[in-house]
């Protein structure tokens, strides 16, 4: 009769180490069906199949790990023959007792641990055991096995004695730190970053976990100016982070007191981006009006969060042009020179084409496309553009640039008699004969 020892090595359902249900979920569910807890699956992360098919052997095991892999598996795996005695049963078996009752090696147990094998790591005992185990799992470069000994060691050793182990191993370190802020242990990860002397990445993960975690705006401010008080605000903080985050709180404090003085229109940007809130202020804003100096200013709201000048006209030009507000573009893309303050010019930083297009497709009027229009210096594109948007006026003055007499009289003959339009293509078609008689006159003398 087999002892209950017995049992245990031959049923190889039993385990003696088993990890939390939401770490199996995560470390032993086919690499087919999940996503890599750190980015895209990795060579390290698929199951032993596919990577036998798409990578050489080894790449992914040393010759003497496989061979101990080999050597167990032949011990498991093999059956015992057909017609034996008793005797030769008994000697069998007791033989392969015997091979189980030493310890595998470290290798050994490695490879189950990439194969996905069931196995027990309750025999590295020792400190030196563990951390032997850990820079092999590490130079295997397995993601799940790194992550299956971490989590070994953190549950059996006291948590100063498993930092010091982290610290030296960078690479450990990124994959628990993955490990733990996917699963939100944000006090965790922090303690333990702040422990590596990595305090700006600890602040930064505290400030993003808590930005997308959670649709509860207050709790978020509340959050974040804690955050800033006690990481941000302190001598030595990174600048730029420190007034970025200044600059989310600034922005969630403009959101919710807009909420409060207008919720019947302004629920919608509550939480959202710097561009939807632009997008916003730019329908609220008296333009022209330049005494404004707060977030209610599009102007201020952009040199605040330093949107990029593209970006800020593509939002006003289209928040404007919906709203069929076409005078409004002066203060968009016009600029006071300095010098002569009655002088404007003309200022955009983002593609004329698209701009053109795009004002078509908000319907704007052919006056509001033919001054866009004007602005193309080449005649040729200035009059691919005009007829790919029906600007009629846009369409003689690039024929007129071009000085193409024939093509402007055929297409005078295309526009209906009294109209406006035709008689603007009559006046350019007289111009342009005047101008060529006395380019003719003067050729002459």
């Amino acid at each position: 009769m087999e002892s209950k020892d017995d049992e245990y090595w031959n049923d190889t359902a039993n385990k003696s180490f088993n990890f939390d249900d939401d770490e199996v979920a995560v470390l032993e569910i086919p690499s087919t069906n999940r996503q890599s807890l750190f980015g895209e699956g990795t060579a390290s992360e698929v199951n032993y199949c596919s990577v036998q098919n798409e990578l050489p052997l080894h790449m992914i095991i040393s010759d003497a790990n496989l061979a101990d892999v080999l050597a167990d598996q032949s011990r498991n795996e093999k059956a015992l023959p057909k017609g034996i005695s008793l005797d030769e049963e008994v000697k069998l078996l007791r033989k392969k007792l015997q091979q189980f009752s030493y310890a595998p090696s470290t290798g050994a147990v490695l490879a189950m641990l990439i194969l996905g094998k069931p196995c027990s790591l309750e025999m590295f005992r020792s400190l030196h055991e563990k951390e032997e185990l850990l820079d092999e799992a590490i130079a295997s470069g397995n993601g799940n096995a790194i992550m299956k000994v971490v989590l070994f060691l953190e549950r059996t050793l006291k948590k100063k004695l498993f930092y010091r182990l982290l610290q030296t191993r960078p690479e450990a370190v990124s994959h628990y730190v993955n490990y733990m802020s996917i699963r939100l242990r944000v006090t965790e990860c922090t303690d333990l970053l702040v422990f590596l002397g990595r305090h700006h990445e600890a602040s930064l993960l505290q400030f993003s976990i808590y930005v997308r975690s959670t649709t509860n705006i207050e709790f978020k401010r509340q959050r974040l100016k804690k955050i800033y008080a006690d990481y941000f605000s302190q001598p030595g903080a990174n600048v730029f982070y420190a007034q970025l985050v200044a600059n989310y709180i600034n922005l969630i404090e403009f959101q919710i007191a807009e909420q409060h003085s207008n919720s019947s229109t302004v629920g919608s940007i509550l939480d959202s981006s710097v561009l939807n809130t632009l997008f916003y202020v730019c329908g609220k804003y008296k333009w022209g009006d330049t005494s404004l100096q707060t977030n209610e200013n599009p102007f201020k709201l952009v040199e605040a969060h330093q949107v990029a000048q593209s970006q800020f006209e593509w939002i006003a030009l289209n928040e404007r042009a919906k709203r069929q507000a076409w005078l409004d573009f002066e203060y968009i893309f016009e600029k006071k020179a300095w010098l002569i303050l009655k002088q404007k010019s003309f200022n955009i930083h983002i593609p004329l084409d698209k701009t053109i297009l795009r004002l078509f497709a908000l319907h704007a009027p052919d006056p509001v496309l033919s001054n866009f229009l004007g602005k193309v210096e080449d005649p040729q594109r200035r009059l691919a553009l005009a007829k790919k948007v029906n600007a009629k006026k846009a369409i003689v003055d690039a024929l007129v640039a071009l000085k193409d007499r024939t093509e402007l009289e055929s297409y005078r003959n295309t526009l209906d008699a009294g109209t406006e339009e035709r008689f603007y293509a009559e006046n350019a078609i007289k111009s342009l004969n005047n101008k060529w008689k006395s380019d003719a006159i003067k050729l002459i003398k």
